[in-house]
């Protein structure tokens, strides 16, 4: 399941060679648009954790069923958890050799069920991870809480438009994360008032997406919910070319992404 060893702080500095976590989590910290892949890539590579009282031997090895492990957490029961065996030694607040196991995050996570993690404590950039949190990464629906899909069985009356409040935290984020989605080939925003649905008014989207669009609108949702209130609605539809809202986009807007 997983490897032990003992690492010792190094004398000498090292350059930056950040793994692809790490480069994630970085993004991650100031850019929604890559909030999604790290939430991915948390549960498929590696972590590292402190262990204490481990009654093995120095060295990598494989950890046996049912070997007792002992992690390491602070005062406050929260874990710590690296993304490398560098960074346990960044600051240099540790300065000891110290015991650790490394682990595939979804394996981690699985193991401590209830627990609260933090990334990278000593580092630049790290993140605080809840229970609830992790809950949603192991159940696959981190992205899509609060998410619901309508289907549209009758002709429906709505109004369309262009929001008095233009959106730019949204929109900016939405072009990064469509540039990295090769399939996505416009992007356009509008506004849109559906009487009979009860909701308020509210910012919508329309997609140009060749083949599979579900993963995708689910990235989008969620970046852009990171700039609204949790009872903010948003819409995000698949432009279709079968007239109606499609129409209003298409043949009245710009869209504010291209590939």
């Amino acid at each position: 399941m997983g490897l032990f060893d003992i690492f010792k702080k190094k004398t000498t500095p090292h350059v930056n060679n950040e793994n692809q976590l790490e480069t994630t989590l970085r993004k991650a910290a100031t850019e929604a648009a890559y909030r999604p892949e790290f939430y991915k890539k948390l549960l498929s590579e590696k972590l590292v954790v402190l262990t204490t009282k481990a009654m093995l031997n120095n060295g990598p090895q494989t950890l046996e069923k049912d070997t007792n492990v002992n992690i390491y957490s602070f005062h406050d029961g929260i874990i710590p958890v690296f993304t490398s065996t560098e960074k346990i030694f960044d600051k240099g607040v540790i300065k000891e050799e110290v015991s650790f196991l490394e682990m595939k995050g979804e394996d981690l996570f699985n193991l401590a069920k209830g627990a609260t993690f933090i990334i990278n404590p000593y580092s630049d950039y790290g993140k605080e991870l809840l229970p609830n949190e992790i809950e949603s990464m192991l159940s696959g629906t981190i992205l899509t809480d609060n998410h619901k899909k309508i289907v549209v069985e009758k002709e429906t009356k709505v109004q369309l438009g262009q929001p008095a409040n233009y959106p730019k935290d949204i929109v900016s984020s939405l072009k990064i994360l469509f540039s990295n989605k090769p399939t996505v080939k416009k992007a356009y925003l509008g506004w849109i008032f559906n009487p009979s649905s009860g909701e308020p008014p509210h910012y919508i989207f329309a997609l140009d997406i060749e083949g599979e669009t579900q993963s995708i609108t689910n990235e989008a949702g969620f970046t852009a919910k990171q700039f609204l209130n949790t009872e903010d609605i948003i819409d995000f539809i698949q432009i279709d070319n079968k007239s109606g809202i499609s129409d209003y986009f298409v043949n009245e807007t710009n869209p504010f992404y291209q590939r």
